[in-house]
């Protein structure tokens, strides 16, 4: 299908239209941004931000919540954040896994510096291209959205080089946090 927010977005549309889902799930694989991230932790997007959404002024990006016009001081958070009756359960069923906030934007991190830049900015646990775009599509129709995500690498980490195998077993990883969210949630 491929990668990035558009796609997430098309793939989320026609699973809520034509399979009516009364929830989204989202899972795979993300670069760490926290420093004190694992790889091969697990990481609940509690908040999601697509990041690279917003006004471009002086060379940097100011942030406004995905799909609002970007003019003037943002009116609302920029964040899409989790359902607060699915946290409590996932935090029930799966007290191991750490909740926090994922960015999603439409660049692959191979920099140390942005890296470094961006959870100083958000404090942020994770960062790929697709959860922000579930979440947000998720939110217009009305329905809870949960992205899964077990960290490769610590994005833009210098001399990481990112192997086939621990990208299945990040997979792996989040597959099995689906398989409890599964059988836990009441959809």
């Amino acid at each position: 299908c491929g990668l990035g927010k558009v796609t997430a977005a098309l793939v989320s549309t026609l699973l809520v239209q034509e399979f009516d889902c009364k929830l989204l799930i989202f899972s795979g694989v993300a670069g760490g941004i926290d420093p004190t991230v694992e790889i091969g932790e697990v990481v609940v997007g509690e908040s999601l931000i697509q990041y690279d959404y917003g006004a471009l002024n002086d060379g940097h990006v100011q942030v406004y919540r995905a799909g609002s016009i970007p003019m003037g001081p943002p009116k609302t958070s920029a964040e899409f954040r989790l359902d607060p009756e699915i946290k409590k359960i996932i935090k029930v069923v799966l007290p191991e896994v750490r909740m926090g906030t994922i960015l999603t934007g439409d660049v692959f991190l191979q920099c140390e510096k942005k890296r470094k830049a961006l959870y100083e900015q958000f404090g942020a646990q994770a960062i790929e291209m697709e959860g922000g775009a579930v979440a947000q599509v998720a939110e217009q129709f009305g329905i809870p959205a949960i992205v899964v995500r077990c960290l490769s690498d610590l994005a833009g980490a210098n001399g990481q080089k990112l192997s086939v195998g621990f990208l299945n077993t990040a997979a792996k990883n989040s597959f099995k946090t689906v398989q409890t969210l599964l059988k836990a949630l009441p959809y």
